[in-house]
């Protein structure tokens, strides 16, 4: 048996749970605008695929959408009314809706979606107040076009 064959290999992150490997990425991302768009992109794809009459995905859609906005027009430059920790969580939330092997896989029916619906929902409750000035300058903002 080779001397070394009790050793571990260094893998890192391997030990690290799919929240703080998602969280990890939210970090690197907010400092990447090529990364976020592809974020954005996919959460956008993905929110498509979901039934499009189905009333208990409506009202989540929304909320992503907004989720979805809030952070283009921050990178844009146009919107920067709320702080990095914020950012740093709608990134997180959307990177956790789009990884498809998280807490419970997107495969699994029926109940595959349902942590990226909680993840979401309590992101989105989190940033109330954030959201809530947000929606009220993109509200002033479309009235001036």
């Amino acid at each position: 048996m080779p001397l070394n064959s009790s050793k571990k290999k260094y893998r890192p992150y391997s030990n690290l749970s799919t929240k703080e490997k998602i969280w990890n990425e939210a970090k690197k991302t907010i400092s990447d605008k090529k990364k976020l768009k592809e974020v954005l992109t996919k959460s956008t794809d993905k929110l498509k695929k979901l039934a499009e009459d189905s009333p208990k995905y409506k009202e989540l859609k929304s909320k992503t959408n907004i989720l979805i906005r809030m952070a283009q027009v921050h990178f844009s430059g146009e919107y920067k009314a709320f702080s990095n920790t914020s950012l740093l969580l709608i990134v997180f939330g959307l990177l956790y809706f789009i990884t498809p092997t998280d807490l419970i896989p997107d495969f699994i029916p029926a109940v595959g979606f349902s942590d990226d619906a909680s993840v979401l929902i309590l992101i989105y409750q989190k940033l109330n107040k954030d959201i809530e000035k947000f929606l009220k300058w993109s509200g002033s903002n479309s009235d001036e076009e």
